[in-house]
């Protein structure tokens, strides 16, 4: 019977796998974003500017120019009767000004837009993001100036409750801790599904199917010689760790701990790919 695998374009096929599974790339480096383009960007909102109170950019556009991350804010007044049509239509602005930016290497963040008095009630409530969206801000458009007098009254810490704010900073504290160690636990699951289907690759070449992460760190010590013994142990270490997360033994997990591992999968998947390179399929 023809072994399958033996054939060149699913030699290339597997290898085109393979370099899915490869050491995450440093990103390019981002474009540096300017007021000049974020007013490009935004200008087409102002032909609803009957309808818009405020237009601000906040956050790490701002503080540091990331093209990556441009977060804006529209306030609509709603002191009088507010025309939901104008707004359909501010929000379907908001998805054509994100898509033609990403086109260009810019990536938009626009807020659900906020109704006036919405707004000023989680400003007096010192809700923190909304706080600090005011410490630095471009304002694109502002038509009573409120923008421009809260964030003076925001640097002089005047104008909301600290100790509200304090209460809710803690709290949300308290979720993003939750919430980063779910990342963490996320990211072994992640690096040990890659090198899983990396190994599984490799059997391929030799006709085999394992799908039992445990057989497949057994199988692997076979290839102890090619493979070596540190990158075979980094995969029973990541298998190892995933089932801690999973009976829910794992104490303590930090960053540092999932870039450690990142290292050894990136080495044990390198590996991998570089005996494949060479493989040559036998002969019946």
């Amino acid at each position: 019977m023809a072994n399958p695998y033996r054939d060149e374009d699913m030699k290339k096929e597997i290898m085109k796998q393979i370099k899915r599974y490869k050491a995450i790339e440093k990103p390019e480096k981002q474009k540096k974003v300017t007021k000049d383009i974020i007013d490009k960007y935004l200008k087409p909102l102002l032909r609803y500017k009957r309808y818009i109170e405020s237009i601000y950019v906040y956050g790490s556009a701002i503080t540091k120019g990331e093209a990556n991350d441009i977060d804006v804010m529209i306030i609509v007044d709603d002191t009088e009767t507010v025309n939901n049509l104008a707004i359909d239509l501010i929000e379907k602005e908001c998805g054509f000004i994100d898509e033609k930016a990403k086109k260009e290497g810019y990536t938009f963040h626009f807020q659900p837009v906020k109704m006036l008095s919405r707004w000023w009630h989680l400003l007096i409530e010192g809700e923190p993001w909304i706080v600090t969206s005011l410490k630095n801000t471009h304002v694109v458009f502002d038509k009573r100036n409120i923008i421009k007098e809260v964030s003076e009254y925001i640097h002089k810490s005047i104008l909301y409750k600290r100790e509200e704010k304090t209460e809710k900073l803690v709290e949300r504290s308290t979720n993003s801790i939750i919430k980063n160690r779910e990342i963490l636990l996320q990211g072994v699951s992640l690096l040990t599904n890659a090198a899983t289907e990396a190994a599984q690759i490799l059997f391929l070449f030799e006709n085999k199917l394992i799908l039992n992460k445990k057989k497949i760190a057994d199988e692997l010590k076979k290839y102890g010689e090619t493979l070596g013994k540190d990158n075979i142990d980094a995969y029973i270490q990541i298998i190892d760790l995933e089932e801690k997360i999973e009976h829910g033994t794992l104490s303590e997990f930090t960053s540092e701990n999932l870039d450690f591992y990142l290292e050894k999968i990136k080495n044990f998947i390198a590996k991998i790919e570089l005996i494949v390179a060479q493989y040559n399929p036998k002969e019946e």
